[in-house]
């Protein structure tokens, strides 16, 4: 109850130092209401009393020459306390309350006290008005109404003395608003001038787009010659300045931009503008930046530009001559490896160097050079490599002894060696070129030779008589097995490249034979020419097919929107004739577009409709059905795992009514050279799969297939949407 009374006295003596009145100086208004309660009530004073946490304080103090007395002597401090009656105190000298009181018993000598108190619109008792004489009196019903109407009247002129107290402050608030804004208007000028001299003078290309239809706000000389555009372009729609970008991304992508909030980067980004009246093709690496007003509302998308196509050109020129490099470094006939750092770590490695060391190249490749060849541990290369990888100097060695493991059998080879430094744009050294020629039969002749002269001398005594005869022997041997040695590194170097021609000389020669003999041949030679032509046949689309893969492994992307529809369509046309031959049936569904590679996909669709016509029984007509979904990537199957992070992929099901397979040979049906049936009952070179896992891989995509023995398969491709 104690903590109730302190709260609602604290809230009255806020609510009274709010009328800001204490200590103020006299007013007339109030001076003629404390005269006028004086004259009414016919008593010598009059008081306009307000009480605070500590005294009584007079506003007006008609008859009286104090200002203000304690609290604790107040006759108000008590009429406060029922705001609803005036508080009456007829003969003070006989009120044990006041008997004793100072202002009793001395000066003023307060014998008789009304005191109405001073009630706000808030309920809260800020004081009193009082009427004191220093005789006992009793006041009239009349009397004490007007003493009311007064009390009345001086709350009311407090009211009014707050409110204009409010209007000032208001007026002032407001006053500092319309100055604010002012000063917030100049500010927001000046930044404007600030931004445009900023997009003006920026060394890039600038310009900023407002509003749905794109308008250009701004654009600086560089953006507008970037556009083949003069100022006129200004305040109009985008669209309209530069009509040509309606089939092209980047309407669409400001549109994003502006409704969407979330900023957008493109590096390399290909464009077409109309310049000079001509449509030439640009790149550029760009921003489109949200601009937000005060209250955060996007109303415009900043684009900052810079024009990059001789940079991309130079590029393409530098991957062009890359991927020739890399195709003559994987068709190189010498074995060559790439060795950087850090932890000497294989980065390329061609099939002459994987079949040197006995590896495939994947097993070499991401791999420390001793983790990949732990054999070479102790032999001193990983040492060799160090110290040419340390000073630059290139390390060259002849017939160089080294032990190596293949088949799980340790060998000793003999290479010609060289480690060449290789030198980063920066002079820097980042890596190591390993090339090895297996000399080991030159070697081991050597050898031979060596130790046949040495039986030579151990029995010349004895063999005087064949000493000439037995050199002339050997010196021919030698010779032709030097010129044989020459034969065969000449042809390793030719092989990859020249192979096709001889191959196709047989099959045509073979041909001819069989069309010229005819019936001239017995049944086993012309069975034995058969095998010859298929054979070749054979190792001709081995070679193809191999690099193929190779050139599919090493392709620099260049991807474009591609039309799934026209790739399935291109490859249908292609084994068109096969189609035919067998009287399939190939039910396509109306599929999407995607970026890619349209040559890679239609070899990825050709190898898998051959393979669902190739793999159905003679006796039984190809049905082939080739379905396309949308999958989100959660939906993919666990054992797929894409390269791209695209959260949408492109799934293509490619099912047939052929034999089939064993659903644990899944993994192995994608390797290089991975067969589950015998040339002479499905031929093929074992290579066609594995093209389409690399196309799919390059695509950023995952493949894999369902089958069973009898049921058919369904080979499931998965591609970045």
């Amino acid at each position: 109850m104690i903590d109730s009374i302190s709260t609602q006295e604290n809230d009255r003596i806020t609510a009274l130092r709010s009328y800001d009145i204490l200590d103020t100086l006299p007013e007339q208004d109030y001076e003629n209401i404390t005269q006028l309660a004086s004259e009414i009530c016919q008593t010598p004073i009059a008081l306009v009393s307000l009480v605070d946490d500590k005294r009584q304080w007079f506003k007006s103090n008609y008859g009286l020459a104090a200002r203000e007395t304690p609290r604790e002597y107040s006759f108000c401090a008590h009429a406060i306390n029922n705001p609803t009656e005036t508080f009456v105190i007829n003969d003070s000298r006989e009120d044990i309350r006041f008997s004793q009181n100072p202002l009793v018993t001395g000066d003023p000598n307060v014998i008789f006290y009304a005191g109405t108190p001073l009630v706000d619109e808030n309920g809260f008792a800020l004081g009193s008005l009082c009427v004191i004489d220093n005789v006992p009196k009793q006041l009239s019903d009349s009397q004490l109404s007007a003493l009311k109407i007064l009390a009345r009247q001086v709350v009311n002129l407090l009211t009014i003395r707050k409110q204009n107290k409010e209007l000032r402050q208001k007026d002032e608030r407001q006053r500092e608003e319309i100055a604010e804004q002012i000063k917030i208007r100049a500010a927001l000028a000046e930044s404007e001038a600030r931004f445009r001299s900023l997009i003006d003078q920026a060394p890039v290309a600038t310009c900023l787009f407002t509003g749905k239809n794109l308008n250009i706000e701004l654009a600086n000389d560089l953006m507008l010659s970037y556009w083949g555009k003069n100022s006129s372009a200004i305040g109009k729609p985008l669209a309209e300045v530069l009509p040509e970008l309606k089939d092209q991304p980047f309407l669409d992508i400001l549109n994003n931009v502006l409704t969407t909030g979330e900023p957008y980067q493109a590096v390399n980004m290909h464009a077409q503008i109309v310049v000079d009246g001509v449509l030439k093709s640009h790149y550029f690496d760009f921003t489109y930046q949200p601009v937000r007003n005060k209250e955060g509302e996007i109303y415009g998308v900043m684009d900052m530009a810079i024009d990059v196509t001789e940079r991309v050109l130079s590029q393409q020129k530098i991957d062009e001559a890359q991927r020739q490099i890399l195709s003559s470094f994987e068709q190189s006939p010498v074995a060559i490896a790439l060795i950087d750092e850090p932890d000497l770590t294989f980065t390329m490695a061609n099939p002459f160097y994987g079949q040197l060391v006995g590896r495939t190249p994947e097993v070499l490749i991401g791999k420390p050079f001793l983790s990949a060849l732990p054999e070479l541990a102790g032999q001193g290369f990983d040492d060799l490599l160090k110290e040419v990888m340390a000073t630059g100097k290139p390390y060259v060695a002849s017939e160089t002894a080294v032990i190596i493991t293949r088949e799980n059998k340790k060998e000793t080879i003999f290479v010609d060696l060289t480690y060449q430094p290789r030198l980063n744009a920066n002079g820097k050294i980042c890596g190591i070129l390993v090339i090895a020629t297996d000399v080991t039969g030159q070697v081991r002749n050597r050898q031979n030779i060596e130790a046949s002269e040495a039986r030579y001398r151990q029995f010349s005594q004895e063999l005087e008589k064949r000493v000439d005869q037995r050199t002339q022997e050997l010196t021919l041997a030698n010779e032709d097995l030097v010129r044989l040695n020459s034969n065969l590194r000449q042809f390793a170097y030719i092989a990859s490249h020249d192979m096709q021609e001889p191959l196709r000389k047989i099959q045509t020669f073979s041909s001819m034979l069989t069309q010229k003999l005819g019936t001239q041949l017995d049944e086993p030679s012309s069975h034995l020419l058969q095998r010859i032509s298929s054979a070749a046949a054979r190792m001709s689309s081995l070679i193809r097919d191999v690099l193929t893969y190779s050139l599919v492994d090493n392709k620099q992307q260049k991807f474009d929107h591609v039309s799934l529809n026209s790739v399935v369509s291109d490859a249908l046309e292609t084994l068109s004739l096969e189609i035919e031959q067998r009287n399939a049936r190939i039910k396509v569904d109306e599929m999407a577009g995607l970026q890619g590679d349209k040559s890679q996909l239609v070899h990825l669709f050709q190898n898998l409709i051959s393979n669902a016509i190739k793999f159905t029984p003679n006796h039984q007509v190809p049905d082939i059905r080739i379905q396309h979904f949308k999958k989100k990537r959660s939906e993919l199957p666990a054992d797929v795992q894409p390269g791209s992070t695209a959260h949408e992929f492109h799934q293509i099901n490619i099912s047939d009514n052929g034999i089939g397979f064993e659903p644990q040979y899944v993994d192995r049906i994608f390797q290089v050279f991975q067969r589950l049936h015998s040339q002479s009952k499905f031929p093929g070179t074992g290579v066609g799969l594995a093209i389409c896992e690399r196309v799919v891989a390059n695509h950023g995509g995952g493949i894999t297939a369902i089958s069973k023995p009898g049921e058919g398969a369904t080979f499931c491709i998965y591609l970045p949407g």
